[in-house]
């Protein structure tokens, strides 16, 4: 048999108990084609473990496990046994929709694609549904014995729960579990219909870079390393701290699935790519000191809706500013006007996934060239790429600014300063620049800092734009002057 990663957590806590579920659970999904693995089934056994009566002994269980090593593959036979065995209220929640949208249709594929359908593999689960109900960022199944599942993404949404009752809630993605999300949340099974309530928080380590998104989930396990409680259970595969990355018992201790479906090859290339601290994150658990803690928000609340404005944009001097994530997945369009009493506003204009590529973009600043000053651009993904398709259109010196570390630097500062003098303003309607500048951290830059946080990427993309528009020369809205 090929050598497969280590079964047993390198760190569990879970209430004592005589009788669990989980067994049958496993065997449960085994009969429909997904069975679970032996690190899997060990983790159901302990989230399903019951009392004489039945209900659950562990209402508050947290897995951390590196990234593809099948979180879906422990909560979706716990999902599926709460449906058919045991006729549960479940919320199974994401921070992105493909993650939520992925564990329905995995469920989906066992229950058939609607009531009635001749064409699934398994009758007897088909025969249990009710119906399903799908909608943008919810997809939701009911069976005929009461059982109800809803898939749902969190965002940047924190009224998303409000009103439901529910008695299994599953946060997946949990290292960006908000305070707010969770507040929403949290409640939504304390009045269990089943009387036995469960909250299941999975996720991976988080990164440095998360601020305060990642809380909830730094507490949760700090919290049951030292002191775990009665109700409570963790399973967490991890280093503490970083070592010879290149070592693969290493690999081996901390990827429960590997040999299974996540390959040593794939773990081989990442080694050769990644830095040591960023593949002892990824891939061996490794829990950054400073990772997840609690920061104190960088902008004065009071402050920042001391500048918001129901006025549309003025007209004057205009500069754009381009952040491209950190990981590459999305970039922010934003732009900077100074109106004719030297007032700036700020704005989001497009948020887009990296998917779509940059063409858009580029046309978009390539069609503006003659009516503002500059673009600033950060962020290590796509910025050349941008720059190569607007460059022979933006011929202007400097109206093109990749910006340096000391730009992004003086920017975030610069932002902080203006909303404390109260000279810029912001449309009160645009609610992702006012959570991302509310819930703002420092994202510590050498000695200085820029902005972390939930979601810090439009209150960057506002900040370059500002620090553009403050700082170019170029002016094309300027009418000329003759004589």
């Amino acid at each position: 048999m090929n050598r497969v990663g280590n079964q047993e957590p390198t760190y569990r806590w879970s209430t004592d108990y005589q009788k669990t579920e989980g067994i049958y659970a496993s065997q449960l999904a085994a009969a429909y084609g997904l069975p679970p693995h032996e690190w899997q089934q060990k983790v159901l056994n302990d989230w399903l473990a019951v009392d004489d009566e039945g209900k659950l002994i562990n209402n508050y269980c947290l897995l951390e496990v590196p990234r593809q090593n099948g979180k879906t593959g422990v909560s979706d036979p716990r999902e599926t046994w709460g449906l058919v065995k045991r006729a549960e209220q479940i919320l199974h929640t994401a921070q992105e929709y493909q993650t939520a949208k992925k564990a329905f249709d995995r469920l989906r594929k066992k229950f058939g694609t609607h009531k009635g359908d001749p064409f699934a593999e398994f009758p007897e689960l088909n025969a249990l549904v009710d119906h399903y109900t799908t909608s943008a960022n919810q997809m939701v199944l009911d069976l005929t014995n009461g059982g109800h599942i809803e898939f749902r993404t969190r965002g940047s949404n924190s009224d998303m729960g409000r009103g439901g009752t529910f008695d299994l809630i599953v946060i997946d993605e949990a290292q960006s579990y908000t305070e707010a999300q969770d507040a929403s949340l949290s409640p939504l099974n304390s009045a269990a219909p089943s009387g036995s309530p469960q909250t299941i928080l999975m996720g991976t380590v988080p990164t440095p870079e998360s601020g305060n998104r990642s809380y909830i989930f730094r507490k949760s396990i700090d919290g049951m390393h030292e002191h775990p409680e009665a109700g409570q259970c963790i399973h967490e595969w991890s280093v503490n701290e970083v070592g010879d990355v290149t070592n693969i018992d290493r690999w081996y201790a901390t990827n429960p699935s590997l040999g299974y479906q996540l390959l040593l090859s794939a773990l081989q290339k990442d080694a050769k790519a990644m830095s040591p601290d960023y593949f002892a994150r990824e891939h061996l658990g490794y829990m950054q000191p400073n990772a997840g803690l609690k920061q104190a928000y960088i902008i004065n609340r009071k402050k920042w809706q001391g500048c918001a404005s129901e006025q549309l944009k003025p007209e004057g001097k205009t500069a754009y500013g381009v952040k491209f994530s950190p990981d590459g997945s999305e970039v922010i369009l934003c732009g900077a006007v100074i109106d004719k009493d030297g007032c700036a506003r700020i704005s989001v204009i497009e948020r887009q996934s990296m998917a779509k590529g940059v063409r858009w973009l580029a046309d978009w600043l390539n069609a503006r060239y003659d009516k503002a000053s500059c673009v600033v651009i950060d962020g290590k993904n796509g910025s050349d790429t941008l720059i190569e398709r607007i460059i022979g259109t933006w011929k202007y010196k400097d109206s093109i600014i990749k910006a340096s570390t000391q730009i992004v630097i003086t920017a975030a500062s610069s932002l902080v300063a203006e909303i404390n003098e109260n000279t810029i303003s912001w449309y009160k309607e645009q609610m992702m620049l006012d959570e991302s500048a509310k819930n703002a951290v420092q994202r510590r830059i050498g000695q200085a800092w820029g902005f972390g946080g939930e979601d810090p990427l439009p209150i960057e993309g506002c900040s370059l734009a500002l620090w553009g528009v403050r700082n170019s020369k170029r002016n094309p809205n300027r009418k000329m002057r003759i004589g």
